[in-house]
């Protein structure tokens, strides 16, 4: 078992969060889930993302902050994570090219930045489901259609929150994908919006991590693992400990915020990596189904014209709040 990095220089910040639950701009087409003592926010148009989780009156998830790849949990499709030199050539030999979004690379897909061009929300207020194109409107090439379906059950005691992703091919296709979830550093009062409590720390049991590519920073390699170390302690200024895909993650992953909530990831079978980033402001635990930068180093899936990829996440909590 390794811990992720503990950052002892942080403490809970009293000033009211600017960040509403709900930003203006995506109010008319946000869903609002609930159970007893919990509440959950999808917004469709902000490419089928979870917004907000709040569990007992604390939010546990960053909310919304201009940088679309940094808040809330987000799908990655039609890759996860980076693609090297925002580019990749397809099954019939065809190159394409995107536009760069992390120095001269290209992450986590095109979805995140999609808005949804249907829903369909069940009566019970404890169900939806989101739809959006992947082709060329959205920036993918391959045509292919994504699926973001979402069920809330349980209560702020123990309750439970299934994402599921699926993604279709409309024509053969590598693809990849997987969830990018941000977590808060420290949860928030949602009536106060200030923080409360002790830090968050992920704690899980990978087999290894890729290597980190000395000649393409950001990218890792997928024929190289070392055994994984524990994550140690952040200082001031020091960025994020681990910004690395991890491997052999059997047992669901937690992350504790102290007593107040227990958190635990179950990702479904076709996840094949755990990418941790976790700077001072966020905690990001993602599941993926292939590892980074998959159309190049391989470990992309491919799907005939029909099928799909199915990537589900249930995140599970207990909570004493």
């Amino acid at each position: 078992m390794i811990r992720s990095a503990r950052h002892p220089h942080l403490s809970p910040s009293s000033a009211p969060e600017a960040y509403p639950q709900i930003p203006d701009y995506l109010q008319a087409t946000a869903i609002t889930l609930g159970v007893d003592g919990v509440s959950v926010t999808l917004l469709p148009d902000a490419g089928l993302r979870v917004g907000s989780i709040v569990v007992g009156g604390r939010e546990l998830l960053v909310r919304e902050n201009g940088h679309p790849a940094t808040w809330g949990i987000f799908p990655m499709a039609p890759w996860a994570g980076r693609m090297a030199n925002a580019s990749f050539t397809d099954l019939a030999g065809t190159a394409h090219r995107f536009p760069p979004t992390w120095g001269d690379h290209a992450f986590h897909g095109r979805l995140y930045q999609s808005s949804a061009n249907e829903q369909s929300v069940s009566g019970d207020g404890r169900s939806a489901v989101m739809y959006a194109p992947l082709n060329r409107a959205a920036g993918w090439p391959l045509n292919a259609r994504a699926e973001v379906a979402a069920e809330l059950s349980g209560n702020a005691t123990a309750g439970a929150l299934t994402i599921t992703l699926n993604i279709t091919a409309e024509v053969t296709q590598l693809v990849t994908a997987g969830w990018h979830p941000c977590f808060r550093r420290f949860l928030l009062d949602a009536t106060l919006r200030s923080e409360v409590g002790v830090e968050g720390v992920l704690s899980f049991a990978p087999t290894g991590v890729l290597a980190r590519d000395t000649d393409m920073p950001g990218l890792h390699l997928v024929d190289a693992v070392h055994p994984a170390v524990d994550g140690g302690i952040a200082t001031p200024g020091s960025g994020a400990t681990w910004d690395d895909p991890f491997v052999g993650v059997a047992t669901p992953p937690q992350i504790t915020w102290g007593d107040d909530v227990t958190l635990t990831l179950q990702a479904g079978p076709a996840v094949t990596h755990w990418m941790v980033y976790d700077p001072d402001d966020a905690l990001c635990v993602e599941p993926q189904a292939g590892p980074p930068d998959a159309f190049h180093r391989g470990g992309a899936i491919k799907l005939q014209a029909g099928e799909r990829l199915v990537v589900p996440l249930t995140l599970a909590w207990t909570s004493k709040i």
